[in-house]
């Protein structure tokens, strides 16, 4: 069964301070949801601020995990 591509993804950032941030990632092109966590997981390896269309801005560092809503496991992400 083929994964769905799609550009709109519900996005959610779980930060160290125990905050949860869900955010509609909208992406310019179609990707699966492999490529949409891949895109993701570049995004926060860039250790910056990440300016997200609804106003809000999330330091990359911040993130504990993240998940798409769609998907069934956690992805956890760590730099150090």
């Amino acid at each position: 069964m083929a994964e769905e591509a799609k550009k709109n993804w519900k996005l959610v950032l779980m930060l160290d301070s125990r905050r949860e941030v869900n955010h509609e990632l909208e992406l310019s092109e179609e990707m699966d949801q492999r490529e949409a966590t891949e895109f993701v997981m570049k995004q926060l390896e860039r250790d910056s601020w990440w300016f997200l269309e609804s106003g809000v801005a999330v330091y990359t560092n911040a993130v504990e995990a993240f998940y798409l809503e769609e998907a069934a496991q956690l992805t956890t992400f760590n730099i150090n």
